[in-house]
């Protein structure tokens, strides 16, 4: 294939899972047979993680680090990684191993397919507590009323083709990427989904339902549904992938 890849990776205070995601990472990255690089994004840890990816970064050409000097949250990491990541296509994992790596591989041969320009991991089963699982549903159930888009799971793994990344976005929340998926369905773009598996945390503390993050979140939907309203383009004909695992 003539595909280039970046596997990218999120992280803040993930002493306890970082080297095992990167080590995945890399072995993935090898196995699927492209030109490939894993980029990780250190939003200003203070737990070792810091140290632990110099000393892998000596060791795997492979890894490239890019290191916050104040803590920007979960999406000045993700605007980082869209402008930092160097291959084609984007893959965008997590550091707390709740995605295996190995979900690449059914993910490319959904994109490859269509061809398809962005695949959503569907997670069938969420390992959140109950009052997370609601906050999620909530935003969804919400998002997918309001613009009349399907998202299937907006917070879990993607994998992008270059565009896709580019899209601009007003959200600096946690609603960015339903933003992303709205307007990449508005402007044109295939989208796709294949089921994943979402596995416990094994180390560490999830941070995606504090207060804050609510409601800087239905402030950013509630704006962006004023500008939808206001002009964005409504949704052409975006195409549904059957789920490649045949579930």
């Amino acid at each position: 294939m003539s595909e280039s890849l970046t596997i990218a990776i999120p992280a803040h205070n993930e002493k306890g899972n970082i080297e095992r995601a990167v080590l995945e990472a890399i072995d993935v990255g090898r196995r699927a047979g492209v030109d490939f690089e894993v980029l990780v994004v250190d939003d200003a840890s203070g737990d070792g993680t810091a140290e632990i990816l110099e000393k892998l970064g000596r060791e795997h050409p492979e890894l490239r680090v890019v290191r916050h000097d104040e803590n920007r949250g979960i999406v000045g990491s993700f605007m980082t990684i869209y402008s930092q990541a160097g291959k084609e296509l984007l893959f965008m994992n997590a550091a707390d191993g709740q995605w295996s790596m190995e979900e690449l591989f059914p993910m490319l041969e959904a994109l490859r397919s269509g061809p398809f320009d962005l695949v959503i991991g569907n997670r069938a089963r969420k390992h959140y507590t109950p009052y997370r699982r609601f906050v999620s549903a909530c935003f969804r159930i919400l998002s997918e009323k309001l613009f009349q888009v399907k998202l299937w799971d907006p917070g879990s793994i993607k994998l992008m083709r270059e565009p896709i990344r580019r899209i601009p976005v007003d959200s600096r929340g946690v609603f960015e990427q339903a933003e992303r998926i709205i307007r990449a369905h508005a402007l044109g773009y295939r989208v796709a989904k294949v089921d994943v598996e979402h596995l416990p945390r094994t180390s560490g503390r999830g941070r995606g339902a504090s207060w804050r993050n609510v409601v800087g979140g239905v402030r950013d939907l509630a704006r962006f549904y004023i500008r939808f309203r206001r002009g964005l383009a409504s949704s052409p004909a975006s195409v549904n992938a059957a789920d490649r695992r045949g579930s």
